[in-house]
């Protein structure tokens, strides 16, 4: 089910249950009967925990046309209070007890949620960190979330005892039962204000941002990173910059990361590497790198100004994958000092496209990341074939995706294929994220996936050491939510530097226990981080893809590979166009193309383009080795960093020697 529905199914179920709850206790009030009341009551407690938990989305919307949690709670004492009014043994004097209440709750409510929201932003440090030890800076263990992330929403259902109250009253006549109901709402309100007093008064402890900022200062004179690598970006594109943390963590240089996004701080893989997540714009300008010479970038975005702007450092675009795409010439490039690409391939694209950079800032450095991609093929009793289509891009250009015009078609052909293949299909992340039509041939092929599966031998599900390697491996995944940034900053400051290496051990652990608990013959939807690209690589005789890195990463398992033209164009055009696809059998959107493929894999044909693809590998991904020319590259380059003194470094030394004044960076 696609996000869109589920935000559908959410509004209608969401909307049919809050009118049910109210309408009932509404009901309840006109007809006088306590019992018709309470259910409603109950079921619209029973929701506000549903839309605090599950329906997030759907308790925004309603937020927004004045349904908040708020005015359901007003609403819902309202309703208590005229049951209470139309009970006969109600009396003047019962009744303004029980209003008194619910102010008094309300205020004490109120004052706790303005408190609570202090506690969030005391407790909200200037940055995030990883692998610094901030034990200085005294950070107190983390209050319990509930607390502070959205309190309102927890403290004003706690209401319910003196509501039960009022039902009770209305059924029996017993004051008690207000009396009880009341004093339990008004005692577990004021348990929840001192508890959050509490932990304020703990949370003082902690600096304010300028000290903050001043102890981050103090570090990096201490640390003296030399090489930055820079990231900015929404929360699905961290992948782009975890691709990068192996290669950094095997460069013998002292390596700084530097984020600029809270929740990419949050997703960002384990590491060995100090990591800096500096939000502020004005902070993270604020900051002297001392002996740091170069800044690595995997993405083009606007936030990568504020470290371009400073002038002692070297600027180089690394990019997250070589690919034919227009992102691969982005005219933005030609603000960094430097382009690396894998291989000539790179070089030649800049030069073809013409926009601003120049051939001398183009370094060929291979592609770390692929130096130990294997290039067998895992043991399986069929051919295996990988779909691994891009998403649908910015633009509607034919040929951003072969998902829209030909996936549901090629998966249709793969699996009534003779003889058989297995399918697996890997959507890139952010499929569907921009077309309606590209989730729709996504559920498409998902649906055609399930049906082929139907009556196979397969060998679904967990089995029970996959299931434990899961459970240990998700003790590494993003922040559960239990603790605040502060206290995980704090404890990540002290991590075991064999984590990482644990990690990795257990990922690849996972991976083979992972297709030893699949079938041979089971197709295959594979989303999320796990099972690796790399792994499915290893697993596939056939890559079917789009213009993208996922071609050129796999074509350094010299395997053939395959690559739709729905551009309208002949082959000979689409080859020119695109280099990475010279050494691919050319698929039509109706299939065409197919067979010839799957005989060459099958070993019917003879593959007539391993000898293309071998040369094409040097082509696009450079020679082998690349982690080390990739090291003597940064080598190079922060040597020619430490020899060259900008311009507009020397102004700065000049006030800073001169008594009395302080060096500012000219904005």
């Amino acid at each position: 089910m696609s996000l869109r529905q589920k935000l559908t199914r959410q509004n209608l179920v969401g909307s049919a249950l809050l009118s049910l709850s109210y309408l009932t206790m509404l009901a309840g009030v006109i007809s006088g009967l306590w019992w018709v009341f309470l259910i409603g009551a109950f079921g619209s407690y029973l929701l506000d925990a549903i839309l605090l938990h599950r329906f997030t989305e759907f308790s925004k919307s309603i937020q927004q046309v004045r349904l908040g949690i708020t005015p359901r709670t007003l609403l819902r004492q309202l309703l208590a209070l005229g049951l209470l009014i139309t009970s006969e043994t109600a009396t003047s004097t019962g009744i303004g007890l029980v209003l008194l209440t619910f102010l008094a709750l309300f205020g004490l409510q109120l004052v706790c949620g303005v408190a609570a929201r202090q506690l969030r932003v005391h407790r909200r440090l200037p940055v995030v960190t990883r692998n610094i030890d901030l034990s200085s800076l005294r950070i107190p263990d983390s209050p319990p979330m509930p607390l502070i992330r959205e309190p309102m929403s927890r403290l004003l259902p706690l209401d319910v005892f003196l509501v039960t109250g009022v039902a009770a009253f209305t059924a029996f006549g017993s004051s008690l039962a207000v009396t009880v109901g009341a004093a339990v709402s008004v005692a577990v309100t004021a348990l929840a204000l001192a508890l959050v007093g509490w932990h304020y008064n703990r949370a003082r402890t902690i600096p304010p941002a300028p000290k903050v900022m001043e102890f981050t200062q103090a570090w990096l004179d201490t640390y003296r990173p030399e090489v930055i690598m820079y990231f900015s970006g929404s929360s699905d594109s961290t992948y782009q910059a975890n691709m990068w943390l192996e290669t950094l963590d095997r460069m013998p240089r002292r390596v700084l990361i530097v984020l600029r996004e809270r929740a990419i701080a949050a997703q960002l893989a384990p590491t060995r590497i100090p990591v800096l997540c500096v939000p502020a714009a004005t902070d993270l300008m604020a900051l002297d790198f001392g002996p740091a010479r170069v800044a690595l970038y995997p993405a083009n975005t606007g936030k990568n100004i504020h470290m371009l702007r400073n002038p002692v450092i070297k600027h180089v675009f690394i990019g997250h994958g070589d690919s034919d795409k227009i992102a691969s010439i982005n005219p933005y490039s030609k603000v960094y000092d430097e382009v690396w690409t894998a291989g000539r391939a790179g070089r030649d694209r800049y030069d073809l496209a013409r926009v601003g950079v120049r051939t001398d800032e183009i370094v060929e450095v291979g592609r770390p990341q692929l130096d130990e991609i294997s290039t067998d093929t895992a043991p399986n009793s069929v051919r295996t074939v990988l779909y691994a289509p891009t998403w649908e891009g910015w633009t509607d250009e034919p040929g951003n995706t072969s998902l829209i015009d030909a996936g549901p078609t090629l998966i249709r052909a793969l699996l009534a294929a003779e003889p058989k293949v297995r399918v697996l299909y890997k959507p890139h992340p952010f499929t569907g994220m921009r077309s309606a039509d590209a989730r729709k041939a996504h559920r498409t092929i998902v649906s055609l996936i399930q049906d082929a599966n139907q009556g196979s031998p397969a060998k679904s599900g967990a089995l029970p050491p996959l299931e434990d390697l899961e459970k240990r491996l998700a003790a590494f995944d993003a922040d559960s939510g239990s603790t605040d940034e502060a206290h995980n900053s704090r404890e990540e400051g002290n991590a075991d530097p064999q984590a990482v290496t644990r990690l990795r051990e257990l990922s690849a652990q996972w991976h083979e226990a992972y297709w030893r608990s699949r079938g041979d013959t089971e197709h295959l939807v594979i989303q999320g981080p796990r099972p690796s690209l790399y792994s499915c690589f290893h697993q596939a005789d056939l890559l079917i893809s789009d213009i993208s890195s996922v071609v050129a990463d796999f074509i350094a398992t010299e395997k053939p590979y395959a690559v739709t033209n729905c551009e309208g164009i002949t082959d000979d055009e689409f080859r020119t166009k695109h280099p990475t696809a010279s050494a691919a059998y050319l698929f039509s959107p109706n299939g065409d193309g197919v067979n010839e493929a799957l005989d060459a894999v099958h070993g019917t044909e003879p593959d007539r383009l391993a000898a293309e693809r071998a040369d094409l590998r040097t082509y696009l991904l450079g020679g082998p080795d690349s982690q080390r020319r990739f090291n003597e590259a940064v080598d190079d380059l922060y040597q020619r960093g430490c020899e060259l003194r900008p311009l507009a470094v020397e102004p700065l030394e000049r006030a800073t020697a001169e008594p009395g004044r302080q060096p500012t960076l000219a904005s």
